[in-house]
């Protein structure tokens, strides 16, 4: 795909040199994993000078003056946490020429375009990777780009991270203020005293009695393929309406539901039923759930994490068989119950003294699901805007040895109106034929990429 490559190392300012950076617990709730966040933007008017790297790079130095962790690189305490400690070598920024057109996403960027080769951080976690990467793709006759960006998510959640983005597109813009002014406050989400590794290992042992542990061939460890299913906003009123349709009355008055609730549950009853799994098997979905609005003391530009994690059980049978209301009205109340909790019963959950290193702690930090659900919809994707308009899709890359369910907002209309969702899944190898074919799902659903 590459033909010719540029690698620019963005140094930190002389003043960070000494700075060592206290993560939170909530910082260790997720994997220190990279996600890869794409903006795909066509160059419409055909501009000879579409987006140039110069003031991409001189905004990215810019907004890294306000994020000064980011120049740093994750350390192994003795206690068991991580923290950042300081670095010299600096954030790497990647140009890449391309030999493929804009015209091989269009006319939906299926997943299957989205090629390994435009991820900008490939190296595994560890105390060398840097928890910040760019790579910026340039498509054949200038007809457009690829940015990714990845961040170590020990480091900073969806909300964080579209925050830094679109600071960075702001001052590229040519603005002169953040609009989204960082804010730090770790330590509002630390647990002072800390529990002990026996209440860390008494908390894991029971939510692995309650949330049995999916281990069996053929799941977490199988391969697994990219695919992603648009619901557009009629398809997903008719979802919402059929749903409620399934409930009896008392179910409807005990148990509300959002249309996101339902298209979870939808999408996970199918890979189900397409991998054929044994009915009485125990299966468990994990959703994040955002916290940030439930700490009052947590300024408003937090960046960090600040997710809880919903957790659904439930047999392969009563997921398939249930009426679909019912089991969104479940997922619902798991939900619910997660944003309830308190900052410890929270932040209990983190892995916080699990004396492990970075790269076995990525490979492990999905420990009892079978599918983990995002929900990237609520950032503004769409609204990230470099000067060249909004990007004309924005995806995310899969891992093929991880079942997730990732639920993207679709490009919008001229007007900024909503059009419904992408959700980008990973799906086992063979039964993916079987999942792109399953009947309840392309009821409101529709394949993209085939």
């Amino acid at each position: 795909m590459a033909v010719s490559s540029k690698e620019t190392w963005i140094m930190p300012g002389a003043g960070y040199a000494h700075q060592t950076y206290e993560l939170s617990h909530a910082d260790h709730f997720p994997g220190p994993i990279y996600p890869q966040r794409y903006f795909l933007y066509k160059n419409h008017a055909g501009k000879p000078d579409f987006l140039p790297t110069d003031r991409l790079v001189a905004g990215l130095k810019t907004v890294l003056d306000h994020y000064p962790m980011l120049y740093g690189r994750l350390a192994l305490r003795d206690d068991g946490e991580y923290e950042v400690r300081p670095s010299t070598e600096g954030v790497p920024f990647i140009e890449t020429a391309a030999e493929e057109d804009f015209a091989a996403f269009e006319p939906d960027c299926p997943q299957h375009c989205i090629s390994p080769n435009l991820q900008a951080i490939t190296q595994p976690p560890s105390e060398h990777t840097p928890l910040l990467g760019i790579k910026l793709t340039r498509f054949a006759s200038n007809s457009g780009v690829a940015i990714c960006f990845s961040c170590s998510h020990y480091v900073a959640d969806g909300y964080a991270c579209l925050s830094f983005i679109k600071n960075w597109a702001a001052i590229v813009r040519g603005e002169l203020k953040l609009p989204f002014p960082p804010a730090d406050g770790r330590q509002l989400l630390r647990l002072d005293p800390k529990p002990s590794e026996e209440e860390q290992r008494q908390f894991f042992r029971q939510q692995q009695k309650q949330h049995q542990p999916d281990y069996q061939p053929g799941s977490n460890a199988s391969v697994n393929k990219g695919v992603i299913i648009r619901f557009t906003t009629d398809k997903l009123q008719a979802l919402k309406a059929d749903a409620m349709a399934s409930l009896s009355d008392a179910e409807k008055e005990a148990g509300w539901f959002s249309t996101m609730d339902a298209i979870c549950m939808l999408v996970w009853r199918a890979t189900i039923r397409a991998r054929m799994v044994a009915k009485e098997r125990p299966l468990t979905c994990m959703t994040a759930v955002t916290m940030r609005d439930k700490h009052p003391d947590l300024p408003k530009g937090y960046f960090g994490n600040g997710f809880n994690q919903s957790l659904l059980t439930a047999t392969a049978g009563d997921i398939v068989d249930r009426p679909l209301g019912r089991m969104a009205a479940m997922h619902r109340q798991g939900i619910l119950a997660s944003r309830a909790h308190t900052m410890e019963q929270w932040l209990m959950q983190a892995d916080m003294t699990s004396k492990t290193l970075l790269a076995e702690r990525a490979a492990n930090w999905l420990p009892f699901a079978d599918y983990f659900i995002t929900d990237w919809s609520k950032f503004g994707y769409y609204t990230v805007d470099f000067g060249e308009g909004r990007p004309a899709y924005c995806r995310r890359f899969f891992n093929p040895h991880k079942r997730v369910i990732c639920i993207l907002d679709m490009p919008p209309t001229l007007d900024g109106s909503p059009t419904g969702f992408d959700v980008c899944i990973t799906v086992d190898e063979t039964s993916y034929d079987r999942f792109c074919a399953d009947n309840e799902l392309l009821a409101y659903g529709t394949i993209i990429g085939q």
